[in-house]
């Protein structure tokens, strides 16, 4: 009886240790799995765009963060205390710059001081333009003689000087918008001067167009910038995140040569967008606008604007006026009023899509189709 109680508490003791060593050993690994998760940098980026580039860049590795999310418009947000949070956590923060959302220069240089912050107005291989000011685009011929480079057919980029800045043009806070009705907004300039320097928005000839991010060509830039980065920061990951650049790479090459194909019998027609936002996508594919209804969204454009870009609209042979589902539309029915041009939108940040890797080519297809859809015969 003695050996058999023996060899039970031998059994009882072995198994324990058994038990011990398989569970120190499961414990072990789930260790590793959680480090291996938590090494994934912690990636803010500030608009859709960009979010859905660094989401194809960080796949299978981990997942970015956005701040201006849905139907907000860069200019002008306003950081909420969840982002502020984020932003001071964050190990990576890809932005365009203060030309982009000026409101977000100081909570990220003060709020994100831990994190390498990536400003891609400046970085290695982006196409800079100069911005457009003025109500009308005169200095082009929608394509002909300029050599707008698409790539794919041996043209080269180049850089296009800035118009001549129009010196009548008051542009106006967009929040009083909806008391006016389109030809007699801001009768009162005193009113306007209430909110003085805050407000007002002027142009000069060094500025560039910080929608760097509709030429498909930054796209890429962009997410070989972003690769670099992450490889800097997550050497684990860094052929992960390179292969995934060169992957995205190649679809938004490919998405590239089909949209010019689909956009080159445009060539000719004028068009007049809601605000110049377009600019780098029109340069891309030679279809550039006949002029815009404000500079800046945020900015109400003035009677003389109006009046100057409706005058367009009706005599000289414009197709379409695009609004943009951000922004109210009353404007572009007012300059739409005695012509036969048709209305269009475009979305130059994907409000309602999807976020995600796919959102950026999606971006870019719904601009060419849209165009496609309201210029065509």
């Amino acid at each position: 009886m003695n050996r058999q109680n023996d060899a039970r508490g031998y059994r009882k003791f072995a198994g324990r240790c058994l038990g011990r060593t398989a569970l120190a050993g499961a414990l072990g690994l789930f260790a590793g799995l959680a480090g291996a998760h938590a090494e994934a940098p912690l990636v803010v980026t500030t608009i859709k765009p960009l979010h859905s580039i660094a989401a194809a860049v960080m796949d299978g590795v981990g997942s970015p963060e956005v701040l201006i999310d849905g139907a907000s418009s860069p200019h002008g947000f306003a950081l909420k205390p969840s982002q502020a949070g984020l932003l001071q956590k964050a190990d990576a923060v890809f932005w365009i710059g203060a030309e982009l959302a000026p409101s977000l220069e100081k909570p990220i240089d003060t709020m994100a001081s831990n994190a390498t912050v990536v400003e891609l107005m400046d970085a290695d291989g982006i196409l800079q333009l100069d911005l457009r000011e003025g109500a009308n685009f005169d200095a082009h011929d929608h394509g002909h003689g300029h050599g707008h480079g698409h790539g794919h057919e041996g043209h080269e980029h180049e850089h296009e000087s800035a118009d001549a800045a129009d010196a009548d043009d008051h542009d106006h806070d967009h929040e009083d918008h909806d008391d006016h009705d389109g030809h007699d907004e801001h009768a009162e300039h005193a009113e306007h001067a209430e909110h003085g320097g805050e407000h007002e928005h002027h142009h000069h000839g060094d500025e560039k167009d910080a929608h760097i991010w509709l030429n498909p060509d930054n796209g890429v830039a962009i997410a070989n910038v972003m690769a670099e980065t992450l490889s800097e920061l997550d050497p684990d990951h860094s052929a992960q995140y390179r292969e995934n650049a060169d992957a995205f790479a190649q679809k938004i090459k490919k998405l590239d040569s089909s949209i010019a194909e689909e956009l080159s019998p445009l060539a000719d027609k004028g068009f007049i967008v809601f605000h110049d936002a377009y600019h780098h996508f029109e340069h891309h594919y030679g279809i550039e606008a006949s002029g815009a209804i404000t500079l800046s969204p945020e900015l109400l454009a003035s009677a003389d604007r109006v009046s100057e870009v409706q005058s367009r609209v009706q005599n000289s042979g414009i197709t379409c006026v695009f609004q943009e589902p951000q922004f109210d539309s009353k404007l572009v029915a007012v300059v739409l009023e005695g012509s036969s041009a048709r209305k269009g939108t475009l979305d130059p940040l994907g409000t309602e899509l999807e976020n995600g890797p796919d959102l950026y080519p999606a971006l870019l297809q719904n601009l060419a189709d849209n165009m496609s859809d309201c210029l065509k015969d």
